[in-house]
């Protein structure tokens, strides 16, 4: 018997190369979908001499194409049928799918009607708005359905301050036993504002706190960087060292041996460099006490975030930091970032000013800004009244953002 195997794109297409092939009485074994094409193996018996086709008579091969064709049709739902097996069955996906759905409406509190019938079903839907994903708003609606110490919430805002207080007990766990470090890193994607950031703490641990601050930035990738953040350090007198290699990054560290803070910038790569991961890790790796800032960007989308989030992981980060959270409308996409991570967060910027568009943050706050949004939490409102208070020529010439 002489078996070989054919690829097409439909099954009228797989006999045809079947039959030009290996004749007309040639059996289909099997076929399957593989990257959209159609795999079919088929066979025929060594014995068998394929006639000419002026030999062939035109009933005779209707009646075999017709033949053909329904075998192979046949073959290849008994190949799906296989495959799902496999799979685990598709009756074992419309089950999960069913009762998934089925805990879905139980827990939104939606009724045969499609109306929405309970407090809590209202909160899910404006966590949604204010940009927790889904699947994260049903698990804290189902958290607090299935809370046997608390009943059910009366009404919308006593269902909201259960949903915030929930949150708030996620999130406190990840904020114990953590120590502020001398030397504290920023790293993150590219323009997610981490100089500004570094900039803005800077002068809040030089003018509010007093102390002695030291900055270093190995950012030498992005045209202007180091620049940029000279302005920052002469503006507050404080002084900079550029280092872009592990050794050089060790002698300015030994250089601010005196100081109280030493703050670290790093660059920005594209988000796919895993080498460079690999290597800022290995640069940061001094034997000194030493904290790591994520710095994320609340205009990048929730994917991006939480890839990135991921992604920096290799760096052995201790918190994240989120900025312009006055360019975006949703801030509870913050919540899917740290509840994926499990990671602290002590303060988020709100604009472009510095020292002043910086607010720290504890699990209290951050859970207000989680479900209240931007605006109900008032970090945008303080934000407009701190510029309400300066007028144009007070503004610092350190306002500009980071590319």
């Amino acid at each position: 018997m002489q078996i070989k195997r054919y690829e097409a794109l439909s099954a009228n297409e797989a006999m045809e190369k079947i039959k030009a092939d290996l004749g007309p009485d040639a059996i289909v074994l099997s076929s399957k979908r593989v990257n959209g094409n159609l795999e079919v193996v088929a066979a025929r018996d060594d014995n068998y001499e394929i006639p000419r086709r002026h030999e062939a008579g035109k009933g005779e091969k209707e009646g075999a194409d017709t033949f053909s064709l329904l075998r192979s049709d046949i073959n290849e739902l008994k190949s799906f049928i296989v495959d799902f097996k496999r799979e685990g069955g598709v009756y074992a996906e419309l089950a999960e799918l069913k009762e998934t759905m089925g805990a879905l409406l139980d827990v939104l509190g939606v009724q045969g009607n499609g109306e929405v019938s309970s407090p809590l079903s209202k909160v899910y839907y404006h966590l949604i708005s204010v940009g927790v994903s889904k699947e994260r708003a049903c698990a804290l609606i189902e958290e607090l359905k299935n809370d046997g110490s608390t009943a059910e919430p009366e009404n919308y805002h006593h269902a909201l301050s259960a949903a915030e207080d929930a949150i708030k007990r996620s999130i406190t766990p990840s904020y114990r036993d953590l120590k502020k470090k001398r030397i504290s890193a920023f790293v993150g994607p590219a323009g997610e504002g981490k100089t500004t950031t570094l900039a803005k703490l800077a002068a809040r641990r030089l003018f509010e706190e007093k102390l002695n601050v030291g900055i270093i930035t190995m950012d030498t990738y992005r045209i202007g960087a180091a620049e940029q953040l000279k302005t920052y350090a002469n503006i507050m007198n404080v002084p900079m060292e550029i280092a872009s290699e592990k050794k050089e990054f060790e002698r300015a560290l030994n250089r601010f041996d005196d100081r109280d803070v030493i703050l670290v910038d790093t660059p920005g790569k594209s988000r796919g460099d895993e080498n460079y991961l690999l290597k800022l890790k290995e640069c940061l790796e001094t034997g000194n006490s030493l904290e790591t800032n994520l710095v994320l960007s609340m205009t990048s989308s929730r994917e991006n975030m939480m890839g990135a989030a991921t992604r920096f992981g290799i760096a052995g980060y201790n918190n994240i930091i989120f900025t312009k959270l006055d360019d975006s409308r949703k801030s509870g996409s913050i919540y899917d970032v740290i509840d994926h991570v499990g990671k602290p967060v002590f303060y988020v910027a709100n604009g472009q000013n510095v020292p002043r568009d910086l607010k720290k943050m504890d699990p209290t706050k951050l859970a207000r800004l989680i479900v209240g949004g931007v605006q109900g939490s008032g970090v945008r409102g303080q934000r407009l009244e701190v510029r309400g208070q300066r007028s144009e020529k007070e503004q610092p010439a350190t306002s500009n953002p980071e590319p």
